[in-house]
């Protein structure tokens, strides 16, 4: 997201601030969480005007993302619970060996969790014939119309349109009564609509069947990727512009004939930059960046331990003091401190979720996202 200009609130008969600048009223409010920040606006009608706008939201955004203002979004994986979770990253990072709490949000209905944005998170509903999206912002609670995509998604993403300024959905849907894939971009907003592209030949085989590895996308500076493992040939990853609605693909880094090719690699994203882990030499696990001219660094080897040995190592998150939290063997969260190799399995207090298996012993099936708190609507 670009830097904004800070916004200046409108001036008001009354302030609670008397005699504070307008400049220092807004330094103040940015620095509240967004919880705190709903709640305030009702302390009159020029904060809830001030508030409201989207150059505040912004700003207040790019404040919770510079200061590390992260949690974890999941749902969890039996479809009779309705609930999202909420889970503070600070709380594991801060202190791991005590219990960070989940907080449970009851819904409507069971959702899958495609992916954040912005403080937006894209939930997707499935049934036996279709698949319904929508987007929401848990601190406001807006909600976006119900998009339905008029068939099967076989796979999908979700992210932003930094060229355009919009949020858009891509899918992949199966179509009610033929094998016919169809590649379809949603561009959420007042006027919103679908507009199909071309299928690119990578991401679909001869027999229209999905061949990546993930089947959600990652989302990464108005991108959407997919890692495409490719029989007797180098897996690339296949990725969406959300801008110009074109396709591209991107080499991995060169592996070592030694590693154990056997195991697929991983994408993820890290720093807001795309990343990739994979064996290397079957005796560590090695970690690269994409940077801004494209080209692959190495951000850390990470010794075998009996929790990772051939485990596909799927990252979630890095502090600014280089801790990683990744998701490992029998799907536990762990901690790797970069800097001193330590390995630290952090305490989940997840009883709010109830009939679910507690995530210290694993997420299981559950969907996650990282997730900024904002003001955000689209």
């Amino acid at each position: 997201m670009s830097k904004s200009a800070r916004p200046r609130p409108p001036r008001w008969r009354r302030s609670p601030f008397l005699g504070v600048p307008e400049e220092l009223v807004v330094e103040i409010l940015v620095r509240l969480s967004a919880t705190c920040l709903i709640h305030l606006k009702r302390v009159c009608r020029s904060w809830r005007t001030l508030i409201s706008s989207p150059e505040f939201a912004r700003y207040q955004l790019e404040r919770s993302i510079a200061y590390s203002d992260a949690q974890i979004a999941y749902s969890g994986q039996l479809r009779r619970l309705r609930r999202i979770g909420f889970l503070p990253l600070h709380s594991l990072l801060d202190n791991p060996s005590s219990s960070a709490e989940v907080v449970c949000v009851e819904a409507e209905r069971h959702y899958d969790i495609v992916g954040s944005c912005n403080g937006l998170l894209c939930l997707l509903v499935r049934d036996s014939r279709s698949t319904s999206v929508l987007l929401w912002n848990p601190c406001t609670g807006f909600t976006s119309e119900w998009l339905q995509t008029g068939g099967f998604i076989i796979t999908c993403g979700f992210g932003y349109d930094h060229v355009n300024h919009k949020y858009k959905f891509f899918a992949a849907v199966k179509m009610p009564g033929s094998h016919e894939i169809v590649s379809k971009i949603f561009t959420f907003g007042v006027n919103h609509y679908w507009k199909t592209i071309e299928n690119p030949s990578l991401l679909f085989n001869s027999l229209q069947c999905i061949i990546m590895i993930d089947l959600i996308g990652k989302s990464m500076k108005g991108t959407v990727n997919w890692l495409v493992p490719l029989a007797n040939e180098e897996d690339v990853i296949v990725y969406i512009d959300l801008g110009r609605e074109t396709y591209g693909e991107l080499c991995l880094p060169q592996r070592d004939p030694d590693d154990n090719l056997g195991i697929f690699p991983v994408i993820g994203v890290l720093r807001n930059c795309l990343s990739v882990g994979f064996d290397h030499k079957k005796t560590h696990w090695a970690l690269w960046l994409l940077n801004e001219n494209q080209c692959w660094t190495k951000l850390a080897i990470i010794p075998y331990h009996p929790v990772f040995r051939f485990a596909r190592l799927r990252t979630l998150y890095i502090s600014d003091d280089d801790v990683l939290l990744l998701i490992g063997r029998n799907d536990k969260l762990y901690l790797i401190y970069l800097n001193d190799g330590r390995i630290v399995l952090p305490m989940i207090d997840s009883s709010s979720d109830e009939d679910v298996t507690p995530m210290s012993k694993g997420i299981g099936t559950r969907t996650l996202a990282v997730y900024y708190p904002s003001l955000v609507m689209v």
